[in-house]
């Protein structure tokens, strides 16, 4: 039983949030932070009860999907995306009103990362959680050079949106108030929910190709993903890292071939070592896989 306790943390994380955010700021916090939590804790119960890591995070992470894709997507037509990022950062700046979106990236992408590392790559990215289910057995190492994509994907993530407001697009406003008839008239060029569907889509499609052509569910992750690289900068500082036992290392290397994010666990292991690479997504896969339980 005491094994199992630890899985109800992430759950009560959620609903401290939920509390503190949906009772002051926007109630349909309720409706997001408990979800995720609770899409976690079910992840780590069955992970732990069925001694299957993928199984409990594959689980999770389309949990969590939903939240993003259904409630916040279709619904609140929010694209959670860098770009959305990017426009309302700007609205904040010409505002100063912190929005919902801006919240989300604070808790996710930066604050939480100086705690969890990037914990919401292994269990909360909805990117992932269709990347999760390919029928991709191999787990091939992507080559460094490919690895620096991410830079000018990056880069462009952030200028689009900035181009776009210098040129005047209004990506906040829905409607303004006609005086003429006493309707409202749509302003938008482009509506939210376009972007967040071109967004997923995009992301979803690219991918996809690049899972089948390197061998790998997480080439996304190490080649294409903007977020990761604001995500690598937090990290570094993160609380929650993978450690070693004290167990003895059999440099067996059957860490190093589960881990999809290509570290070299075994030799920070070896080294009785904290794996400090911030390619860590808390996945758990090198933990299950140790023989001799030395992770």
């Amino acid at each position: 039983m005491k094994k199992y306790i630890h899985c109800i943390i992430p759950l009560l994380i959620g609903t401290i949030l939920s509390i503190s955010m949906g009772l002051t700021i926007w109630i349909g916090f309720f409706l997001v932070f408990i979800p995720i939590g609770l899409s976690i804790s079910i992840g780590f119960l069955i992970s732990i009860r069925f001694n299957n890591p993928d199984l409990g995070r594959k689980i999770c992470l389309s949990m969590v999907s939903l939240v993003f894709l259904i409630f916040l997507g279709i619904m609140q037509r929010e694209n959670m995306q860098i770009e959305e990022t990017v426009f309302y950062f700007a609205y904040f700046i010409n505002t100063g009103i912190f929005t919902r979106v801006l919240i989300h990236y604070a808790i996710a992408k930066i604050f939480g990362p100086l705690i969890w590392g990037r914990g919401f790559c292994g269990w909360g990215c909805y990117t992932a959680a269709l990347l999760e289910w390919l029928p991709i057995k191999e787990n091939k190492t992507i080559p460094k050079k490919y690895t620096f994509i991410r830079i000018p994907v990056l880069l462009i993530s952030l200028l689009i949106p900035f181009i776009l407001i210098q040129l005047g697009y209004d990506y906040y406003t829905r409607h303004i108030y006609s005086s003429a008839d006493g309707s409202f008239i749509e302003t938008n060029k482009l509506d939210q929910f376009i972007w967040f569907l071109v967004g997923y889509i995009s992301y979803y499609i690219i991918g996809i190709i690049l899972a089948f052509v390197f061998k790998k569910k997480r080439a996304f992750c190490k080649i294409f993903c903007p977020v990761s690289l604001v995500m690598k900068l937090f990290t570094r500082f993160s609380l929650a890292k993978i450690k070693p036992t004290g167990n003895k290392c059999i440099e067996c290397g059957k860490c190093n071939a589960k881990c999809p994010m290509d570290i070299d666990v075994r030799k920070y292991i070896k080294n009785r070592q904290k794996i400090l690479s911030t390619e860590c997504i808390l996945c758990r896969n090198c933990i299950h896989a140790c023989p001799v339980k030395a992770i």
